[in-house]
């Protein structure tokens, strides 16, 4: 069974902050190895973000809440916050991490509840806070089976960073991040029918030899892997990712091909 937790810190912010805040810390959490994920898109952070933050908790050992004055101009009631603190009262560990980006007299004032919290402020540093967070994470060794890797939407910009089990398949990877990244399997295209794609692991170290391939090669391909011995290529979803020569910090682009094995049902296209 592989563990539902896959990565150290889910990181919940306001798109607004990423370059100035949040790119310069997930680079110091690359340093420390501690691995996350990172919505790379625009948040609504209305209605939607206790679920997104219940949805990061799940296969997060923490929740990094990054707040700012961009934050505060989000929809976020003082009932979700409440919502969002439960879950880390639920069972008395220590899962929400607030980090005040800027603006912390607003902060403190729209969310009071913050202030019982240790809450860090950005200003200390992106080195020691991730510093601090590795310390907490590494209470979490990695097993002699997990590596760590890092897959970007090549499409959206989106990325994450995660552990997984040797023996986790293509399908797996493929699958957990595309629901880290929201990534569609389904695209409108008119009133009546869809444009279905299906997602290819590509290692950026072959990303050169994928490009190069004529497109009805890549619709064969599930993952392309570089290795010491040459290219190695997954043409099932099946095959593990050990086999495959797949190593400790492999860095994957995630890229879209239309699945010619979807069928429009009858009736879906237009009369």
């Amino acid at each position: 069974m592989i563990d539902s937790t896959q990565q150290d810190v889910f990181i919940s912010h306001a798109s607004a902050d990423k370059t100035q805040y949040v790119y310069p810390l997930t680079e110091a959490l690359s340093v420390q190895k501690v691995t996350f994920w990172l919505d790379d898109a625009e948040i609504r952070w209305g209605d939607n973000v206790v679920t997104k933050i219940n949805d990061g908790l799940r296969t997060s050992r923490f929740a990094l809440v990054c707040l700012s004055e961009n934050f505060l101009r989000r929809a976020w009631p003082e009932a979700e916050m409440a919502a969002v603190l439960s879950i880390q009262n639920s069972d008395g560990a220590k899962r929400v991490l607030p980090l005040i980006l800027n603006y912390k007299d607003s902060v403190l004032r729209q969310y009071p509840l913050i202030a019982a919290l240790a809450y860090r402020e950005f200003n200390q540093g992106a080195d020691k806070l991730a510093s601090e967070i590795a310390s907490m994470a590494s209470g979490r060794p990695f097993a002699d089976d997990e590596i760590a890797l890092t897959v970007e939407g090549v499409h959206t910009g989106k990325l994450c960073r995660l552990r997984a089990p040797r023996r986790a398949s293509v399908q797996w990877l493929t699958k957990t991040a595309q629901v880290g990244m929201e990534a569609q399997e389904a695209f409108k295209v008119g009133p009546f029918s869809e444009f279905r794609v299906r997602w290819v692991l590509v290692d950026v170290a072959a990303e050169h030899e994928w490009l190069g391939m004529p497109r009805n090669q890549q619709r064969e391909i599930y993952a392309l892997v570089k290795t010491d011995e040459g290219f190695r290529v997954a043409r099932s979803d099946r095959d593990r990712l050990g086999q495959l020569g797949v190593r400790d910090g492999t860095v994957f682009h995630l890229y879209a091909i239309e699945d010619e094995r979807y069928k429009t049902p009858p009736g879906a296209a237009p009369p």
